[in-house]
């Protein structure tokens, strides 16, 4: 771990670096920026997994320690030593952008000052409750939500069906994080992204209950 004076040291040569670059562009000093940017992630990457330490638990756990480099790289290009230690400036754009992410993925929202101060668990299977009658009314309905999505699923395109069995598990395996599912089929991120928004619209409009 940085001191905290070692922290400023390596954000206040980065700031000089930048100004150096936008004054003269050579590309010596462009060079080493570069260089010095990646010497600062590798320092301050165990910021983000001190902070997503707690999600290992989830099944989007990667996608939840991709969020925080991308908060600490956002901290790094927005830093101003004016407002205080670096320390305290990523801890406050990780530790925002880790919790409202693995806020989104529980099934119980709860607001992010509460969130911060919480333990998260994860939620993504409704607990078994045993009834001791046997209630064919409640089957019946479950039998027709099951029945509504697979019909609906299969109104998907082929790309859709692939990348939405993954993320959700509708194939009878553990649901895949976006991360897993790009390296699985060779995709990117944003174009994952994509495709289950679309999917999950199309299937919203054909779903009938």
């Amino acid at each position: 771990m940085l001191s905290e004076q070692e922290a400023q040291d390596l954000m206040n040569k980065l700031i000089d670096l930048r100004v150096q670059v936008k004054e003269s562009a050579d590309p010596k000093i462009i060079s080493e920026l570069k260089k010095h940017e990646k010497i600062c992630m590798e320092q301050f990457r165990y910021l983000v997994t001190m902070k997503t330490g707690r999600y290992k638990a989830f099944s989007n756990y990667d996608d939840l320690n991709q969020e925080g480099f991308e908060a600490l790289v956002k901290a790094m290009n927005n830093y101003n030593p004016k407002k205080g230690s670096f320390f305290w400036w990523a801890h406050k754009y990780i530790d925002t952008r880790i919790s409202r992410s693995a806020n989104l993925h529980t099934t119980i929202r709860y607001p992010l000052k509460v969130a911060k101060q919480t333990t998260p668990h994860k939620e993504s299977v409704m607990p078994l409750m045993i009834e001791e009658r046997h209630c064919p009314d409640k089957e019946l309905e479950e039998s027709q939500v099951t029945s509504a999505i697979y019909s609906a699923v299969s109104k998907l395109t082929n790309e859709q069906k692939e990348v939405i069995n993954l993320a959700f598990g509708f194939d009878g395996d553990k649901p895949m994080s976006i991360n897993k599912i790009c390296k699985k089929l060779g995709i990117s991120r944003l174009s994952c992204i994509k495709t289950i928004n679309s999917a999950l619209s199309s299937m919203k409009e054909n779903i009938k209950i």
